[in-house]
C-alpha cells in the first residue's frame, strides 16, 4: 500500500472513528449517563447536552491521549478501559464537555484549558472516596504519582491570556506525559490565524496548520 494510502487511512480513521470502534452495549452507555446525569453538581453544559444529543460511546485506539470525541458528536475511550471507574468517568465528562463547544475551540488550547478546568471542578462528585480531588493518591491521575499540584496550577490559568495558555500546554504534559497539546493553536483557528496574520506572522500561520494536520495523520 502507498505511503500516501496510509496516510489517507490514519486521517480517516481519526475523523470518523465510528467505522473502527467497539461500540459500547447500548445499555451500558445509558447506564453510564445515567450514573453522570444522578451527580446534579456536574451543571446545565453537561447534562442538557446529554439529553438533547445523547453521544454513544465506542473503544478505539487513543494516541496521547485518554479519550477522544467524534466530528458525529461521540466519545471515544481506550480499548480495556472500564467505564464506570471515576478516571474514565472524568474522561467522559471532559469529551461531553468538548462536544458542547464548536470545532474549532475544541480544537485549540482555549478550548482544551476550559475542559481540564470542568474535568478538575466536577472530579470530587465522581471519585473513588466522594470529595476527593482529581490527581491526589488513588484517584485519577494520582495512581503511581500524584499530580494533584499540576490540576491546581491550571485551575489558576486563564482561558483567555496566550501566556496562561502558553503555560498549560507544559502543565498538561506534567499530567499527562506525551499529551500533544503543543500540537494545538493557543485559540480556535480562524482567531489564530487572524492574531498571526496582524503580527505580520505568515510562517506561524503555516505552522499552526501543519502541527493539527500531523497530528490528525499520527493519530
Amino acid at each position: 500500500m502507498s505511503t500516501f494510502k496510509i496516510e489517507g487511512a490514519k486521517i480517516v480513521d481519526w475523523l470518523i472513528p465510528e467505522f473502527n470502534w467497539e461500540a459500547l452495549d447500548f445499555t451500558r452507555s445509558k447506564e453510564v449517563f445515567e450514573k453522570l446525569m444522578s451527580t446534579d453538581q456536574l451543571g446545565s453544559e453537561f447534562s442538557d447536552y446529554i439529553k438533547k444529543r445523547r453521544p454513544r460511546i465506542g473503544f478505539h485506539k487513543q494516541y496521547k491521549s485518554g479519550g477522544g470525541w467524534t466530528f458525529f458528536g461521540n466519545i471515544t475511550l481506550s480499548p480495556g478501559d472500564d467505564p464506570f471507574d471515576p478516571y474514565v468517568l472524568s474522561l467522559i465528562i471532559h469529551e461531553t464537555f468538548h462536544l458542547s463547544q464548536s470545532i474549532a475551540m475544541r480544537l485549540s488550547m482555549q478550548g482544551e484549558l476550559r475542559a481540564w478546568q470542568y474535568q478538575k471542578r466536577t472530579y470530587p462528585h465522581i471519585a473513588s472516596t466522594r470529595g476527593n480531588e482529581i490527581g491526589t493518591k488513588d484517584e485519577a491521575y494520582g495512581r503511581g504519582k500524584e499530580t494533584k499540584e499540576f490540576w491546581e496550577e491550571l485551575a489558576r490559568l486563564s482561558p483567555d491570556s496566550r501566556d496562561d495558555l502558553e503555560k498549560a500546554r507544559t502543565v498538561m504534559q506534567n499530567i499527562s506525559k506525551g499529551y500533544r497539546s503543543d500540537s494545538l493553536p493557543l485559540y480556535p483557528l480562524p482567531q489564530e490565524i487572524v492574531f498571526c496574520l496582524k503580527q505580520g506572522k505568515i510562517k506561524d500561520v503555516i505552522d499552526v496548520i501543519r502541527k493539527l494536520v500531523i497530528a490528525a495523520s499520527d493519530g
